[in-house]
């Protein structure tokens, strides 16, 4: 149902011919605003002029981020007289409560855009089923993955202070149920020679606390250094999801560009953005423990991992850059 910039290949376009184009997030929105840096950083390599702000003007060529902690687009996108395209990092928002105004603003003002851009071919039949309709143009541009600064785990493990021979099996991002950290807890004690580390914002008191009791590694609030040392300290990377949407994937897409062995549950995105380079399990106990068991094995370890960089190799920043500025190029002549 989706077409893929990937697939539908843009027109040729004279890359020399300097573009102005407003990426318009919240600054507050901290997940959203690191990734559009990263963009415009490539974009300049493309002669395109991104500029981050919070409110573009009405006659500016603007380009939307739409997400749960970033809705300017809700407030600001009617005052457009000039074109402008949108990315959807979060189809669905995350409360229910909040379906209605999606109903009634975001899905009928995507519809007005000149382009949507979404992450996935999942992200789109999404929000092709979300909104009821499908916008006139609707790109996949897949979100690239970041690489490390650093790449020996032991040296990774000695800056965190974590220990050197257990195998640590790594649940990242923001910790919360629907991560199905309590599965993963109790799935770690049970599985020889494994040791489960949190690395990430944990709101859930409890969650913390049954961390704690089980013996995990907690890194809470890290910093950006002290997270990508994490990704490279571990031995795998816990993408486990109960029944939620998952059309973005942001710790997954770090694990790959840390070159990291994956087990995961098959829900939303998951299976297409990671393909052979994950290990697929139940979101049960159980099955995290059997997969866990299975990866005790260097070798299955190693195949992941490789199956990860060649995933990561394709998912560049510069690749990301170069499809947007030349849908910018059209959409904006």
């Amino acid at each position: 149902m989706s077409v893929s910039a990937e697939s539908r290949a843009l027109p040729t376009t004279d890359v020399s011919r300097a573009l102005s184009v407003s990426g318009v997030c919240n600054p507050r929105s901290l997940g959203v605003c690191r990734y559009t840096a990263r963009l415009a950083e490539a974009l300049a390599q493309e002669q395109v002029e991104y500029c981050l702000e919070e409110r573009a003007a009405p006659a500016a060529s603007a380009h939307f981020h739409l997400a749960n902690s970033s809705r300017a687009f809700l407030v600001h996108g009617p005052a457009r007289t000039s074109a402008f395209a949108v990315t959807v990092h979060d189809v669905v928002p995350r409360t229910r409560a909040l379906a209605p105004l999606y109903r009634a603003l975001a899905y009928p003002r995507l519809a007005r855009s000149a382009a949507v851009i979404v992450h996935s071919s999942f992200a789109a039949d999404l929000l092709v089923r979300a909104a009821g309709r499908r916008p006139a143009r609707l790109e996949v541009i897949a979100h690239p993955a970041q690489r490390p600064h650093l790449s020996d785990r032991s040296e990774a493990r000695r800056l965190l202070g974590w220990p050197e021979e257990a195998l640590i099996a790594l649940l990242p991002g923001v910790i919360k149920s629907v991560k199905l950290v309590r599965e993963a807890l109790i799935a770690a004690s049970a599985a020889p020679g494994w040791q489960l580390a949190l690395c990430g914002r944990l709101p859930d008191r409890g969650l913390a606390e049954a961390a704690r009791a089980q013996g995990a590694l907690l890194l809470a609030d890290p910093s950006d250094e002290d997270y990508e040392r994490a990704l490279v300290a571990s031995d795998c990377v816990l993408c486990l999801r109960a029944g939620s949407v998952g059309e973005t994937n942001g710790p997954l897409l770090d694990a790959l560009g840390a070159g990291r062995a994956l087990l995961a549950t098959a829900t939303g995105s998951i299976p297409e953005v990671a393909g052979e380079a994950a290990r697929y399990c139940a979101g049960t106990p159980a099955a995290i423990r059997s997969g866990l068991a299975e990866l005790s094995d260097p070798s299955a370890r190693a195949e992941l991992e490789q199956a990860a960089s060649v995933k990561a190799a394709a998912l560049t920043w510069e690749a990301s850059a170069a499809l947007h500025a030349a849908l910018f190029r059209e959409v904006f002549a």
